[in-house]
């Protein structure tokens, strides 16, 4: 069973999704790339490329390319990776531009490659609209997975048992898991209505009632001694 955070409110919607990839026993038993296969599946790649060269992503069979993140610009030194293909001058490493990026380069990767097996790209700065840096020599880093054509989610809100089942000859490997909370909760784990605590009006009554007749107490008493 799941527990989340202490310290999480109640409101707080708690979800874990979990998203497996359900494979044939009789592939992982015939199969002597199983293993190779599957660390490719499930791993994280990092593809780069400097200004004028190709980047390219490749996933396995059965699996498409599903891009993370993505950097175009420059935040090392020239010297430490993608020198310009152009002679230098010290006077010119000095004016390098250690802190540009184009905002636009996500978006770029997942039009030119999202969901796609195989992606092939010319690195150059004119794809990625304005030259954040012009005079800069600059680098494309692509952050990506592979994620499968076919696969199963299963979601567990607070509170729930999360299980999950192979039928025989069939194996389990987890793509993917997220667990968290949302404040506005979500379709899957909606807003638990806890309400508010009761209360106890009898004993409220009672304490006023005995407070009530010590006060007329002191009073007669003060009375009668004046």
């Amino acid at each position: 069973m799941l527990r989340p955070d202490a310290r999480c409110s109640r409101l707080d919607a708690i979800l874990l999704r979990v998203m497996g990839l359900v494979w044939l026993g009789s592939f992982a038993k015939t199969s002597s790339d199983f293993s190779g296969y599957m660390s490719r599946v499930l791993k994280n790649y990092t593809e780069h490329a400097c200004d004028g060269e190709y980047i390219s992503l490749r996933c396995p069979h059965r699996t498409t390319i599903s891009i993370q993140s993505s950097f175009y610009g420059r935040r090392a030194p020239s010297h430490q990776m993608c020198p310009s293909r152009y002679p230098q001058t010290f006077k010119d490493l000095e004016k390098e531009d250690l802190s540009c990026s184009a905002i636009t380069s996500l978006q770029k990767m997942l039009d030119e490659c999202q969901d796609r097996r195989n992606c092939q790209l010319l690195v150059n700065g004119r794809i990625f609209g304005t030259d954040p840096c012009p005079g800069t020599s600059k680098y494309l880093i692509v952050w990506y997975k592979c994620r499968p054509n076919e696969y199963k989610s299963k979601v567990a809100c607070e509170d729930d048992k999360l299980r999950l089942n192979c039928k025989r000859s069939m194996v389990v490997a987890i793509y993917s898991a997220i667990f968290g909370r949302s404040q506005e909760g979500s379709l899957e784990c909606p807003f638990r209505n806890v309400g508010a605590p009761a209360i106890d009006y009898t004993k409220r009554f009672l304490k006023y009632v005995i407070n009530l007749y010590q006060l007329i107490k002191l009073i007669t008493a003060y009375l009668m001694l004046n």
